[in-house]
């Protein structure tokens, strides 16, 4: 299922199923590339989503209309895979501990669940990059176990530290730098996820994989993590 719809002004949205499908960031995401390569100067610049592509493009020089019809025949002609293919696995260290885990301590009182028995669950799967967000290499990672679940906070926090790690209903992901947000933060990691590092532009991929893995708090702090 692929359907174009005007989205603003100088922009289109792009569905290309109606459902999250482990080979649609892959597919979207070559799609995306394609499209920036055929008429690189008619766009400005392209956010994609779960089943989506937002794209904004130069109304100066194309309008709605014309756009979109190059957008429909290139869809047309654009070879989608059914399946995804061998992802990349990134794998990430966390130290799921009271001191950087801001809401550990409640979500194991609301799950009924030990402590253990929380990192074996965060840990024990891979999650699809789906989407990137507000950021380069804030990756939304999916999907959670049912167990561990659980909504945004009502209100925000002003501050949290680079490197937790989050969930928000069915994602979890990493905040890259200091940030304000609203996830329950379980854990923190030991990478720098940084634009300070400019190899960090290119970090996640959407179709890549994640898996977190648990370190100790021994382990966190000789390797230079902080509380």
């Amino acid at each position: 299922m692929h359907k174009i719809i005007l989205a603003g002004e100088s922009s289109i949205l792009i569905y290309f199923g109606d459902k999250i499908d482990a080979s649609l960031p892959e597919n979207i995401a070559n799609f995306a590339n394609e499209l920036k390569s055929q008429y690189s100067e008619l766009i400005i610049d392209q956010t994609q989503s779960y089943t989506s592509l937002l794209v904004n493009y130069d109304l100066s020089k194309i309008d709605y209309s014309k756009f979109s019809d190059k957008v429909k025949a290139l869809l047309n002609n654009f070879q989608f895979s059914d399946s995804a293919k061998a992802p990349s696995i990134i794998h990430i260290p966390v130290y799921y501990g009271f001191e950087t885990g801001l809401d550990l301590e409640r979500l194991l009182s609301e799950k009924d669940l030990s402590l253990d028995e929380f990192i074996e669950i965060h840990s024990a799967g891979e999650y699809l990059v789906h989407a990137i967000g507000f950021s380069p290499n804030f990756a939304f990672l999916g999907q959670v176990d049912e167990r561990i679940q659980a909504p945004r906070l009502a209100t925000p926090r002003i501050k949290i530290p680079a490197g937790s790690v989050g969930i928000a209903d069915s994602q979890t992901a990493v905040y890259p730098a200091d940030s304000s947000g609203g996830w329950n933060i379980i854990g923190r990691i030991l990478l720098d996820l940084s634009l300070n590092n400019p190899e960090n532009i290119h970090k996640f991929k959407t179709g890549d994989k994640v898996a977190f893995y648990p370190i100790t708090r021994d382990e966190y702090l000789s390797n230079g993590g902080k509380l």
